[in-house]
């Protein structure tokens, strides 16, 4: 089991007590908590927790804005409340909320209900990093392909020896690729490049 770092966000103050003593007891560590929605926003901006527990009729701020908020810092949520009506289930839906405790909150129902939250929240942050990892290799592929027909147009030679060119050029350099490759864009267009095969 995952030991996270959680922020309690429960106007209730006997609620708010019995769910740190949980996680706590569970290995889990409180690292703040409040009874309003705005004072909620700015703790997790300085301690940015693991988790966040958000009660829906929090004062201040309403949780759901709340949540919403805390989606810009990449904190998951999990929402609780009194009201299992169906307008506030969609609203937490809407608001990317990793799930959705009815009160009174009970030990058996909060700490797996954390973990499939974060599990959820670490699967799709996960596939966001491959992602945008994946977008960023595309583009220095790209440059790199750009400059290395540039170079091998520019001083008449094969595609592979404009690409050796670079390689050699960046390991005298001790830079990384994209960034001779950069270089040569910048002095090929339309400049004659300077240093290298000429």
């Amino acid at each position: 089991m995952n030991k996270l770092s959680v922020l309690i966000a429960e106007d209730e103050v006997l609620t708010r007590l019995d769910m740190k003593e949980i996680l706590e007891e569970a290995g889990h560590t409180v690292c703040g908590e409040t009874n309003n929605g705005l004072e909620a926003v700015e703790l997790a901006k300085q301690l940015h927790p693991d988790l966040a527990l958000i009660d829906i009729m929090i004062p201040g701020l309403q949780g759901l804005e709340v949540a919403k908020m805390l989606q810009v810092f990449n904190i998951p949520v999990l929402v609780m409340t009194a009201y299992s009506q169906p307008q506030y289930i969609n609203r937490a839906e809407k608001v990317a909320a990793f799930g959705y405790l009815n009160k009174p909150i009970r030990e058996q129902d909060l700490l797996p209900a954390i973990q499939i939250a974060y599990g959820r929240w670490k699967e799709i942050n996960d596939v966001k990093i491959k992602l945008k990892n994946a977008n960023h290799k595309l583009k220095h592929q790209k440059i790199i392909a750009h400059a290395r027909t540039l170079l091998a147009s520019h001083n008449g030679m094969t595609e592979y020896d404009a690409h050796q060119q670079l390689l050699k050029e960046a390991m005298d350099q001790r830079v990384p690729l994209i960034t001779i490759a950069s270089a040569v864009i910048d002095d090929l267009s339309p400049k004659r490049l300077s240093g290298l095969g000429s």
